[in-house]
């Protein structure tokens, strides 16, 4: 009996995680950010990549909370690191940008940006948005900006 218990419950948790992606999307696309937040929140704390990607957008836009790059970052970051390529272009951006008390650093922004463009499950891999985004970013870069950036990819591609 705690065998069939513990099945149902483990079959029915992918789908409680999209009803609160789900209810947030619809929350958020009605403008009731209040709802968006808090059910993105949930899932986001609980580790969810798609949560905290979207977590990282309400707070890059200041969408139902005050702008905030660095809470933007955070959360950015814990999706991109489990390979959420959306989380990895946003990453790329804040860094290329460095405002909103976030320290500019190219070679954080180059890796990012990257693997957000070799992502094979990210909607910008086939764009050529991201990679215009690194050729103008790389133009910027020194050359040891450059290597550190190569080096902090590879460091990245071979975890995985």
């Amino acid at each position: 009996m705690k065998r069939l218990i513990l099945s149902c419950t483990l079959a029915l948790l992918p789908a409680l995680a999209n009803a609160g992606l789900d209810e947030g999307v619809a929350a958020y696309s009605a403008g009731d950010y209040a709802t968006a937040l808090k059910e993105f929140r949930e899932l986001a704390d609980q580790g969810n990549p798609d949560g905290q990607y979207f977590l990282g957008f309400l707070y890059h836009n200041g969408f139902g909370v005050k702008a905030s790059q660095t809470e933007a970052l955070k959360w950015f970051e814990k999706a991109a690191e489990q390979g959420d390529g959306r989380s990895q272009y946003y990453a790329g951006i804040i860094y290329a940008t460095g405002k909103g008390g976030v320290a500019r650093d190219l070679s954080m922004a180059d890796m990012w940006l990257t693997l957000s463009a070799t992502n094979p499950k990210t909607p910008y891999r086939d764009t050529l948005y991201t990679k215009e985004e690194i050729k103008k970013l790389e133009k910027k870069m020194t050359p040891d900006q450059l290597a550190k950036a190569k080096d902090l990819i590879k460091g990245r591609t071979q975890q995985n």
